[in-house]
């Protein structure tokens, strides 16, 4: 029995024009807990994401996606989700390339049954180019990502979409995808992400910016995001805004990592340097 969800595509991309229009940034974050769902639903949030990755971070470890299935990983977390979140879509993270589960068109009507709001294609062979070339020869590389996309749009189903370079971008926005992630590598910074020092704003910038040029030569309609490398914090945000036509941001340890390392070691400090009478 398919389970009514309260988050159409239509109503999603409503949502997300609106922002644009307004002149805000779209926000779309991975939640791999309910207190950082609820969290960032309190704060207005666009689009919460469930991700296999996400367990990682909770963890307290540098993301990985080798935790185990990473859909069933995915599906088993949205009960957790769904319990505290009332007014955000969820988009749920399903692995293109699953072996277990080669009939896409079944798994992307059985998510929206279970009340996932969307799909997006995480993880994707699409972050290792080479596996990717030799796994499309037996019918399991990056095609599988755009037909998840296009049988996802079929369905009518919102659709968030992870790009690794240009080219992949674009065929993910000519199958049909709502939104592009313009994956900028590993998030910077924190106690576990790669040092700040090895990233460039600039460079980060200009290929978001050939991800959202080659994006809308496929798609007018499809909203550019941008995730990760240098865009860590808020005060980051301003460098993309100004020199790129993005709509918005994705944020993986930008949300739900970094922030609890700072504010838990910040608060513990503060406990820390009370003092108390002595006898």
């Amino acid at each position: 029995m398919t389970v009514e969800t309260p988050f159409s595509r239509s109503a999603i991309l409503d949502r997300l024009a609106r922002r644009r229009d307004a002149g805000e940034p779209i926000l779309s974050a991975s939640a791999g807990i309910g207190l950082v769902a609820r969290s960032a639903e309190a704060a207005g949030i666009d689009l919460l994401n469930i991700q296999v990755t996400g367990i990682s971070r909770h963890l307290g470890v540098p993301t990985t996606t080798t935790l185990g299935n990473a859909t069933a990983l995915t599906i088993e977390a949205l009960p957790e989700i769904a319990n505290v979140v009332e007014h955000t879509p969820i988009i749920g993270g399903l692995e293109a390339t699953d072996g277990s589960r080669r009939d896409l068109r079944a798994t992307i009507r059985r998510y929206r049954d279970l009340g996932f709001n969307g799909i997006s294609n995480f993880p994707t062979v699409g972050s290792m180019l080479t596996w990717a070339d030799i796994r499309r020869s037996v019918g399991e590389g990056i095609d599988r990502d755009f037909q998840l996309i296009r049988l996802a749009r079929e369905e009518d189903l919102f659709t968030l979409a992870h790009a690794y370079t240009a080219d992949h971008a674009a065929e993910l926005a000519a199958s049909g995808a709502d939104v592009v992630v313009a994956r900028c590598g590993a998030t910077a910074g924190g106690m576990v992400g790669q040092p700040r020092e090895n990233v460039s704003a600039e460079a980060a910038c200009e290929y978001v910016q050939s991800v959202i040029d080659s994006v809308r030569r496929a798609s007018a309609d499809t909203y550019v995001i941008a995730h990760g490398g240098p865009f860590a914090t808020p005060e980051d945000a301003p460098s993309l805004f100004a020199s790129t036509d993005a709509d918005g941001i994705h944020g993986e340890s930008a949300i739900e990592r970094i922030p609890i390392e700072v504010h838990v070691a910040k608060q513990v400090a503060a406990f820390k340097n009370q003092r108390i009478r002595v006898a």
